[in-house]
């Protein structure tokens, strides 16, 4: 494999490049409203075959199926049985959410739900995210237009989706 290939498109989003073993190509451009453009290039072509375009949720959701979180390869049976039901989910919290101003170890979110936040981003400069919390602990406060990243089992997610959006899956 030939590896990825980032660029920054300043006021847009970002480009990733992947050169696959074939020689064909496969670019992904994030944009920064949330919509994905997915381009395929056979190999030693310029120009691309055809393109998709995702929506945010549309590209988590294939970007769930292509890691595996549906389906494991036969070989990656045992592997398959540990994180199965696992779900990654990012959620932007709501201003009127019920976990705005309360703590991760208020809401108890690993015993109550079985969830666990795995970072906090906050709006940047210029828009851009910036990493707020990797792993953040018990006393970290939720805020309006924070992006929590959330681990755990589906239905354990959208109970947290529905506390921190006050909307369901």
């Amino acid at each position: 494999m030939g590896g990825i290939k980032e660029a920054e498109l300043p006021g847009l989003g970002k480009k990733y490049q992947v050169e696959l073993e074939s020689g064909e190509s496969v670019v992904v451009v994030i944009y920064d409203e949330g919509h994905r453009e997915l381009f395929y290039f056979p190999a030693h072509e310029s120009e691309p075959a055809f393109s998709v375009t995702l929506t945010d949720q549309e590209a988590r959701q294939i970007g769930s199926i292509i890691g595996g979180a549906f389906y494991q390869p036969k070989m990656l049976e045992r592997l398959e049985m540990a994180i199965a039901e696992l779900r990654i989910e990012w959620l932007k919290v709501a201003p009127d959410a019920q976990v705005v101003g309360k703590s991760i170890g208020d809401l108890h979110l690993r015993k109550n739900l079985g969830v666990t936040v795995i970072a906090i981003l906050e709006e940047g400069q210029k828009g851009k995210k910036k990493t707020a919390a990797i792993n953040p602990g018990p006393g970290f406060v939720f805020a309006p237009g924070q992006t929590v990243v959330v681990a755990g089992k589906a239905g354990n997610i959208e109970q947290f989706q529905e506390m921190a959006t006050g909307k369901g899956a």
